[in-house]
Formats: structure tokens, sequence, C-alpha cells
């Protein structure tokens, strides 16, 4: 029978999405979403988090989501809040990031009637998420009931099914919003459908044809997109043969046959480097940082691509894919390993022999280097403890560690789905909230203040480090060309500021600690690094935005004689 109650059904979503074993939820505060809000607060399983800023808390339950590999809840009230919800759901979709956003909306009828915070919801996010449900407006047949607990486990399914994402449920709810004072919140027993795991294999036919496939190419190249780091598949890949393209975000960084400076080095001109062309190339993974090696493999029409992936849309990044094999990369490398190992080892050794004396310049240039924004993250990451969460942010932070690399175990996390600066800081925000590893943030000052509002709010953050490189501007406008040949570049690209992060700091009751010389560096970063520090802090270092575009001009001629001299 249709509950008494008219507002028990949207009581009960909380209900279905703990059966699912959901077990965060960000909420931001409103009067149309009050239902929904009192059924999560009041939920025993489930964990809030309440933010204000919905812009934030989408990406704060994005780097919840990441931390947790489960979906996170997203509750705003109607109008522009849920429209501040698109820049994290545009990056969920391209990472691969299950949420479950939950929009309060007006009735249909007052839609476009001129009435306060009514826009037209549904439909919103439109293909940056899985799907768009629409919630019923009123319960009183059994059906709607049957209807709405339907959406809600479809949605939670979906989310997590294939190839993860983002998904909708625009709610429309009618006043009363709120119990009678004093009444108990009770959750019913709603309708729960569950589903199996599913997974992919190869028939042994079209193994066969792949391992024919490989015996005809000498010249193999394989390239980790952004992903995690998984055990077992990093060790199949270290036994190959191959060279493996990994940058940062690819967390390998302790891969024996790992090439991690591509970035840097693809981008000059040297000897044999028409020799690094591979005749077969295989990826796996999401997006790759390096623009270079973008545009180094593009240039080979005549280049072979296969794209590893179980599920979901597949991307012509290098516009050479010619098969996109519908398995688990851990399952490719497990019945093709022994076919890779067989092949010779000369072509790897032409990256390495390139990527070693990349590195070889890395550290030489920076044992010359005064104090510069560029040395100060290099010190940090050789500093930065093991075990540990680097967040980087867009958009010189990222590059300047794809240049420099990593050699420890540390997960790196980047939003480069879409590669915005706006919401680095919250991301890092809700990851740390959900683990409790240090996590490090290495941020430039306009993503940092673009951002501030992810430390507006109760979330805990005594295991949050903050590096943030202040050169009062965006500095990358003056790194590549176009923009410093025009009248607006001072103005409108640079965008210069001259705000420090100390009152911010001071607002949030973060540790705040300004760097301007190496031997306050030094002095900081035993502090900074510690992992036995139990209090938030932020390191701003003060940088100038003309040293840093001559310090990336430096190291890219410097390079470019090294690799003249050395190869």
């Amino acid at each position: 029978m249709p509950s008494k109650y008219p507002l028990q059904t949207i009581i009960n979503i909380a209900e279905i999405c703990a059966k699912h074993h959901i077990e965060n939820s960000v909420l931001s505060p409103g009067s149309r979403c009050a239902p929904l809000l009192i059924a999560f607060s009041s939920h025993p399983n489930i964990q809030c988090y309440s933010v204000s800023d919905e812009r934030s808390a989408a990406y704060i339950a994005l780097g919840m989501a990441q931390a947790t590999k489960k979906p996170v809840v997203l509750v705003c009230t109607s109008g522009t809040a849920a429209a501040n919800y698109l820049p994290a759901i545009t990056e969920a979709h391209y990472q691969q990031v299950p949420l479950l956003v939950l929009t309060a909306d007006r009735p249909p009828e007052w839609i476009d009637q001129q009435d306060g915070q009514t826009i037209r919801q549904q439909g919103i996010f439109g293909s940056y998420v899985k799907k768009g449900f629409q919630f019923p407006v009123n319960f009183a047949h059994e059906d709607a009931i049957w209807h709405s607990e339907r959406i809600v486990n479809e949605a939670v399914l979906l989310s997590q099914e294939g190839q993860k994402g983002p998904v909708h449920i625009n709610i429309p709810i009618r006043e009363p919003f709120y119990p009678e004072k004093n009444a108990k919140i009770e959750f019913g027993k709603p309708k729960i459908i569950q589903e199996s795991t599913r997974g992919f294999q190869l028939p042994k036919n079209e193994i066969e044809i792949l391992k024919q496939g490989i015996t005809q190419f000498n010249k193999i190249l394989i390239v980790k997109g952004q992903s995690e780091h998984d055990a077992e598949l990093g060790a199949l890949l270290k036994m190959l043969n191959v060279p493996v393209v990994v940058d940062v975000i690819s967390n390998e960084h302790l891969l024996s046959n790992g090439i991690k400076h591509q970035d840097a080095f693809l981008g000059r001109d040297f000897k044999g480097k028409a020799d690094l062309q591979p005749d077969l190339l295989i990826t796996f993974g999401k997006s790759v940082i390096s623009k270079q090696l973008k545009l180094f493999l593009r240039k080979d029409k005549r280049l072979v691509h296969w794209h590893i992936q179980p599920y979901g849309e597949v991307a012509d990044t290098f516009q050479s894919l010619q098969q996109v094999i519908r398995i688990s990369p851990l399952d490719f490398f497990k019945v093709l390993s022994s076919v890779l190992k067989k092949k010779g080892t000369a072509y790897l050794q032409k990256w390495q022999r390139v990527d070693s004396t990349t590195k070889s310049y890395i550290n030489k240039f920076f044992e010359t280097q005064a104090f510069n924004e560029f040395s100060v993250i290099k010190t940090f990451l050789q500093k930065i403890p093991g075990n540990s969460v680097l967040h980087l942010a867009n958009s010189m932070a990222v590059r300047y560690a794809n240049f420099i690399g990593l050699d420890k175990d540390v997960k790196v996390f980047s939003n480069r789905g879409t590669s915005g600066i706006d919401g680095c800081l919250s991301t890092a925000v809700g990851h740390a909230a959900s683990n409790e590893k240090t996590h490090y943030v290495i941020t430039g000052d306009l993503a940092f203040f673009y951002d501030a509002n992810s430390l507006w709010n109760t979330l805990p953050k005594n295991n949050l480090r903050i590096l943030l490189i202040n050169n009062f501007g965006g500095a990358i406008f003056g790194m590549i060309p176009g923009p410093a040949n025009t009248d607006a570049y001072q103005d409108y690209f640079v965008t210069e500021q001259s705000k420090t992060a100390e009152q911010i700091a001071e607002m949030h009751q973060l540790a705040y600690h300004p760097v301007n010389n190496k031997e306050r560096l030094a002095e900081i970063i035993p502090q900074f690094t510690s992992t036995k520090q139990d209090s938030a802090q932020i390191v701003e270092v003060m940088s100038s935005e003309k040293e840093a575009i001559e310090t990336v001009q430096q190291f890219r001629a410097g390079l470019q004689a090294h690799l003249d001299k050395s190869l």
C-alpha cells in the first residue's frame, strides 16, 4: 500500500543507497532539497558532509569516490545549485568516477513561470551523465512508488556498471518539505535490485590472432594512460622487453622498463629520434599528459594502434586506432606477455638511452639552479614520503611533476579528464577526508584561489598538505607560443594578482609557512613532509612569472644541447 507519509518515498532513497553499500554523501543546504537532507543525515550507515558551495561539493564527492572506489551521493537544491555541479560531473565522466547526483526541483507546472530558483533541470547534464532520470512528482499510486524505487536502484547500479560514471536523478518536490515537529524519521523496506558482476574474456581464436599479429612487429610501444597502480599488472609489464611510456599520472613510477621523461625529450630534435617511432602501439588507461607524445605518435600515419578497454567509448587519441580489444589490461598481458617477452631488447634500449640521458640532464640542471618554483617542486618530489598520496593541480604543477618524474611508491591523482583548474583542491580535500594517508597537493596560485572554497567546510583536513606555488599570475601563458605576442597578454592571459594565502590559512586555521629562499625551504621541508604532523599545512612559495618562464626556457635549451652532445 502507498505510504501515508507523502515524503516517505524520498526518505527511502537513502535506504536504497545504503543497501547498495554507498557510505558517503555530500549535501548542500537548501529548502527544496530538505527531504533529501533529512533522509541522508538521518541514516545511520551513511556518512554525510555539508558543503555549501555546490561546485566545490561536487569535486569533493569526486575525490571521495576516487578514494573509496564506490559511488558518492550528491544532493543539492533547485536552480543554479544544480548547474554548479556541471564542471565536476564532466571531470567524473572523463575519469570514469561513479557519482549519484540527486537534484531537487520545482514541480513541472512551475518551470518557466518566473518562480524563484526554477530552471530547466531535466537533462541539465546532457551526455556527461550515463543517464538522467526524472523522478515522479507524486506517490499517490503504488505504481509511482514502485517506479521511484526502480529508478534509484537502476541509477546506483548504472553508475558502477562497466565504464563507471555519474548518473543523475532529478527529483521534483512539492511542499510541504518538512515533517511535523518531533516526528521520527523511519526508513521503510524499499525494493532492492542486485546485479551480478560480469567480466570479459577473449575467445581462444582471437587470442591466437593477436599473438600472430604481435609476431609481425619488432618495434612495439606500450603507453599507459591515467590510472591507478595494479601490482599484478605492474609485475607483468616489468617482465616485457618493450618500452612502456608512463606519465606521472599513470602510477607506474617504479617500472624498470618505464619511460618517464618523454614529455621533456620528445619536444626536442635529436639524433635517432625517428628510430623511436613504433610499428605497433598498444595503449590502455585514460588520458596522457604529454602533448609531445601525442604529436610524435600522430606523425606516422602507418602506425598500427591497439587499445585495450573492456567497456565504453574509445578515443582515437593518436589518430591511428585500428583495433579495440575488449578485455581488461591485466587479462590481456596475462595471455600475451609470453609473446612480448620474446621480443629483442634493441628497441627498448633506444628508448631507455634517451630517457636515462634526459634524467641525467634533469639531475644536473637542478644542481646549479637558484631558488625557483621548478627547483622547489624537484626538491619536494625527492622528499615526499612513500605510501602517501599526491594531487597535482592543473596547469603548470602537473607539467612540472611530469617533466621531473617520480621514483617512489606514491599514488598520484590529477583532474586530467577535462584538465580544468576549477576543482583541483576540492578533489584533494574530498579524497583526503576518505583516506587516512597523508595527502599532498601541488598547486599554482590561480588554481588555489579559484578553488579556495574547498577549505570552507567542516571536513577533516589534518592529513592535508598544500604546496602552493605563487607566481602572482598565470605564467603558463608565457611558456606557450602566442599569448605573449598580443596586447592582451598581461591583463587578460597572465591576469596578474597580488594576493597570498596567509589570510585564507588563518581563516581556516591551517598552519601557514611562507617560503622565498633555499634556506627557508630547507628549514620547512622536513616538517612539511613528515607524516607524524597532525595538522593541515600550507607552504607558500613566492615566485615570479618572469623567473618561471626563464627557468623553463633554460631547461628546454639546456636539454637540447645535452641531447645533441650525448646522443
